[in-house]
């Protein structure tokens, strides 16, 4: 609250290293510095080690890491696929389709990076450097420790030190494994794993004065010859075997060394975290000893290293009467005391927080102490807020009103402000000012709370800003809410139409946010490859070829045929899943489709009336809403004509017929995945009136409903389903209700039943 100056022990600097899931015992050796109250003035970290180095420099404490990495669905981590309750319903049938997408760069295959794009990631640092206390805002050196992060410039093949920009990123750059993970761009360079050129950073923090540097080596050893079976595994190999020499180096430039070389569980094994942070804990707390005595050592004393110890017999307090009893306990008997240690009693009452100035002073045998304490808080106005009222912000100042200030607890009221402001998401809200008024004891807190005052994209080549615009709700004048940002990146993704989305938020100069959507568009044209089997109809197989962002407004143009044994398929589609910025969806299609079906006896499932033929072709124009991300509204027209050919038997109608037909359709849709659903709902209405084009042909109405869930226990899932349809007595053949097969009743052949 009022101005504090920060006292100048020896500066401690942490060198984490990379090594995946190791990594995670250094959150051990932060626990255990923390406890035996060293403070770190410096961290460095490569690959995994940027990740827990980051988070800790950005406001969390051990405990919280320790709670986070608990948290993180470290098995899902490298999948970047949008979970299917993310997308519109459209999409999930899309996504339900095909088995084998292949991306075309002009005529030639799209062939990714890596194994991933690193999206999943991405969310999952955003999301955490967002509800974290301190934010860089541009610089490393904002967060609440200085931080920097090591990468590899794949062009140049040089180590990168990252010192600013999104911090998310920064992490994401330095842990991005060869072929594992997509590597970065950014500034013109390509950033991998900064362990290809660093993996234990013990020079860089040297760098920056720092005089006792901590290493905290989690590299692993080489692998055997077993566990060489994928790709990056031979890139990681690679890598181990480059860096063998510098590790050493590094490794004996560090003053203390924490070495995990021993543990025998590999960078991808995330199990049993606790224990691997109990040895990171454990093995520091064997290096706290050797840590004091550097630290006293190396401690820096005002006065010259010439010293000469004074001859005291009497100590007197002045400002503070709390110490009288301490001054009294000391006078009686003489003691010597050198300038180091008054240096250091010195520092230790400032430190306490209760004082604005703290003097000794020597006169002959005489000690006297000079203290003034900080003025008295009378009152706390707060300005600039406007999600919270006065009162609850006020409830946030632990302070004492009438009590003097305290340096620490001011910190901390200060620390709790922003976390209330954090929970609910504000995550760019931070103290813009701070005064206080000394005669009145008047305390104004002023909170900027993070308004949006402009959104930029930067990535897009061929799509309209619009198609990303859409998807984020956020607007310029609103106060950023990480919640909502990270819905809007997390629908933007799901789109399917970039590789890579992410949100670096930045402070302007002329006061507001500007919030800069970073995009990778992906190759749109598209090849899809799938197959089909049935028990009765055995395979159909399909091909598609496709423009999955038409004009850049992200609407789909496809071309679709299948071939089997009893069924073929050709269809043209156009889709728009919304139409600008509304969530009307619109489509169209063309097709064509024949099959072979039979006409089964109502006694015996081996009684074959007949074969017949039939052929569709015909048109469908759908115009509908979508109801957010779960389900439809629709209406559509159909236009058929429908050919019934004979093959064999009887007991069906021959000949050609046309019809007309205008649906309404709803569908809700939360399943979790196709196949081997374990949870959700799908239900399905349909309502559809018919005119048949031939002139004594009567009109008819038919309904339709499904109902289906699945609940898991354990390995085993339920699943429920309710089907049933009417239809007027003069619906044709043609337009009757077919049941029958192993996904509708278990007993009957493929579509055996027809009726109304």
């Amino acid at each position: 609250f009022i101005p504090y100056r920060e006292l100048a022990p020896p500066r401690i600097g942490l060198a984490l290293s990379g090594g995946g899931a190791r990594c995670l015992a250094q959150i051990g050796v932060l626990q255990a510095l923390e406890e035996n109250d060293f403070h770190l003035d410096f961290i460095v970290g490569t690959s995994m080690g940027s990740f827990v180095g980051g988070m800790y420099a950005a406001g969390y404490s051990a405990a919280q890491l320790r709670k986070i990495v608990h948290e993180v669905a470290w098995d899902e981590i490298m999948k970047d696929t949008p979970p299917r309750k993310n997308l519109l319903l459209s999409q999930k049938q899309d996504r339900d389709l095909a088995l084998l997408r292949i991306r075309l760069q002009g005529l030639k295959p799209h062939l990714p990076r890596a194994l991933t794009a690193g999206q999943k990631l991405h969310s999952v640092l955003t999301e955490l450097t967002w509800n974290a206390n301190y934010w860089a805002s541009g610089s490393f050196d904002n967060l609440h420790l200085p931080f920097r992060a090591i990468a590899t410039d794949v062009y140049s093949g040089e180590e990168v030190v990252l010192e600013n920009g999104d911090l998310s990123e920064a992490i994401r750059a330095s842990g991005a494994l060869p072929l594992l993970i997509a590597p970065v761009p950014r500034q013109g360079m390509l950033l991998v794993d900064g362990g290809v050129a660093n993996n234990i950073p013990v020079d860089v923090v040297r760098r920056y004065g720092i005089d006792i540097v901590i290493a905290v080596d989690a590299t692993s050893n080489l692998r055997p010859k077993e566990n060489l079976a994928s790709p990056w595994e031979f890139a990681d190999q690679v890598t181990t075997i480059m860096q063998q020499e510098k590790n050493a180096r590094q490794r004996a430039a560090a003053d203390i060394l924490i070495s995990l070389e021993d543990l025998s569980r590999t960078s991808l094994d995330f199990t049993e975290l606790d224990t691997l942070i109990q040895i990171g804990y454990e093995r520091m707390l064997e290096q706290i000893p050797k840590l004091r005595e550097l630290y006293r050592s190396r401690n820096r004393p005002l006065t010259q290293p010439a010293e000469r110890a004074h001859l005291i017999r009497e100590v007197k307090v002045r400002g503070a009467t709390e110490h009288n009893a301490w001054a009294h306990a000391r006078n009686g008997n003489a003691f010597e005391v050198t300038p180091h240690e008054l240096q250091h009693r010195v520092e230790e009452i400032y430190a306490s927080g209760d004082y604005g100035v703290v003097e000794a002073r020597l006169a002959l045998d005489t000690l006297t102490y000079l203290l003034t304490r900080n003025p008295r808080l009378h009152e706390v106005r707060m300005h600039g807020n406007s999600v919270y009222a006065d009162s609850v912000l006020l409830g946030c100042i632990k302070s004492p009103r009438g009590a003097h200030l305290n340096h620490q607890r001011g910190e901390a009221d200060l620390t709790a402000l922003i976390e209330h402001y954090r929970r609910d998401g504000y995550a760019l809200a931070e103290i813009a000012n701070v005064q206080f008024d000394s005669t009145s004891g008047v305390l104004e807190i002023t909170i900027d709370e993070g308004r949006v005052a402009q959104i930029e994209i930067e990535g897009l080549q061929r799509t309209q800003a619009m198609v990303v615009l859409r998807e984020f709700s956020l607007q310029a004048g609103e106060i950023f809410n990480s919640k909502r940002a990270r819905r809007g990146i997390d629908n933007i993704h799901s789109t399917g139409l970039f590789e890579n989305v992410s949100l670096m938020p930045q402070r302007r100069d002329e006061g507001g946010a500007l919030l800069k959507i970073k995009v990778e568009e992906k190759a749109y044209n598209v090849i899809q490859v799938g197959d089909h089997y049935q028990s009765e109809r055995g395979n159909l197989a399909f091909l598609e070829l496709g423009n999955e962002n038409v004009w850049g407004t992200g609407s789909k143009l496809f071309l679709h045929g299948a071939l089997g044994a009893r069924e073929q398929k050709a269809n043209l589609s156009w889709r728009s899943d919304r139409i600008f910025k509304t969530f009307l969806t619109l489509s169209a299609s063309a097709y064509h489709r024949g099959q072979e079906n039979f006409i089964y006896g109502n006694q015996a499932l081996d009684e074959t009336l007949g074969k017949f033929s039939e052929r569709r072709t015909g048109l469908r124009l759908s115009v509908g809403q979508q109801v957010r991300r779960f389900g439809a509204l629709s209406a559509e027209l159909r236009w058929e004509e429908i050919h019934f050919g004979r093959i064999s038997g009887g007991g069906y109608p021959v000949g050609t017929s046309q019809i007309t037909t205008l649906g309404l359709h709803s569908v809700v849709d939360t399943r979790d995945q196709l196949p081997f659903t374990r949870g959700g709902r799908y239900f399905n209405l349909m309502y559809e009136y018919a005119k048949p084009a031939l002139p004594d042909a009567k009109s008819f109405i038919k309904f339709f409903s499904q109902a289906e869930s699945y609940h898991t226990l354990g390995p085993h899932t339920l699943h429920t389903r309710f089907l049933g349809g009417l239809a007027d007595r003069t619906t044709p053949f043609s337009e009757q209700f077919r049941l029958g097969g192993p996904q509708q009743v278990f007993g009957l052949r493929d579509q055996q039943l027809y009726g109304r």
